[in-house]
């Protein structure tokens, strides 16, 4: 018999805690974005960040459902391929985690419902069919790590009455997808070997390794090059630049590791390496946006 701890702790597992941290953090960002631009906030950040951590933690769980048979395979230490979770308590859990996510968002407004649906929708079709999509499905799910901060903001943005105030949410979001879309990318030259066994048409097997590493590195330029934005044009002070010149030192040498002559050696030891530094920049990236925002509604930077 299984042990409840062991069940919580597989539950736990299923919903990739650790990610809904990072989930929630992104969130906060677009909800400060809108608090900042409207000096006042009637919606609780409690609100967004239900309805976004509740939704990703269902799409996690439907996504191992649809993968069982890959993961079998592959990660037979899952919750569910391990035996702890069966596949029916998986999807019950995801359906009850969605529907509640997606409630949390009639607070907000008709908008934020409707938002909030049909991203929850995108997330169980990625899972069902669009992962298989190569370069698609890397777009979807950069795409919804950007949408969490686009709804953190539109949720208050809606209370308030002033839906143009999601405006301010555009620039980090932006910055997330470039960022997430350069990892992935990355990611898919790492697991070439793994999607050539399996058949998917990923973007390396499409296009080949060099030019996936190219266009990775052009996103990453871009990345780079958006970062004084929001210093520039939207008030993000100096802390905001100190963080983000971290971040882009991080993306920089990315850069140079996939343009250097070891990635044409072994090029999926080197896009493993570049994912790690990348999480990184995405860890200071989300710092550099979270720390400003705070610092500018304390009223400590001006």
């Amino acid at each position: 018999m299984i042990s409840l701890r062991k069940k919580v702790l597989a539950y736990l597992q299923l919903v990739r805690l650790h990610n809904l941290i990072a989930t929630a953090v992104t969130t906060l960002i677009g909800y400060l974005a809108v608090v900042v631009s409207l000096d006042r906030y009637g919606l609780s950040p409690t609100i967004p960040l239900s309805t976004v951590v509740l939704v990703a933690a269902g799409g996690y769980a439907i996504n191992d459902y649809f993968d069982v048979e890959v993961d079998l395979i592959n990660k037979p230490y899952r919750p569910i391929p391990s035996g702890i979770v069966s596949r029916r308590e998986a999807l019950v859990l995801s359906i009850i985690l969605i529907v509640a996510g997606v409630s949390f968002a009639v607070l907000s407004g008709p908008v934020s419902f409707i938002f909030a649906s049909l991203n929850a929708l995108l997330l169980v079709m990625y899972s069902y069919k669009i992962k298989e999509l190569g370069i698609l499905g890397n777009i979807v799910v950069s795409f919804e790590g950007a949408a969490s901060i686009i709804y953190g903001g539109l949720a208050l943005a809606e209370y308030e009455g002033v839906l143009s105030c999601v405006m301010y949410t555009g620039i980090p979001a932006l910055y997330a997808f470039l960022l997430l879309l350069s990892r992935e990318v990355v990611k898919t030259i790492e697991d070439y070997v793994a999607d050539a066994v399996r058949d998917v048409k990923s973007l390396p097997r499409v296009i080949g390794l060099s030019k996936s590493a190219a266009i990775a590195v052009i996103l990453l330029a871009l990345v780079i090059a958006l970062s004084p934005l929001p210093y520039l044009l939207v008030g993000y002070g100096i802390v905001y630049l100190v963080l983000t010149s971290l971040t882009d030192a991080v993306i920089a040498y990315s850069i140079i590791k996939l343009v250097s002559r070891e990635y044409g050696i072994d090029p999926e030891k080197v896009a493993g390496r570049v994912r790690t530094y990348l999480k990184i920049a995405i860890f200071i990236g989300s710092f550099a946006f979270l720390t400003d925002l705070i610092f500018r509604l304390l009223g400590l930077l001006h």
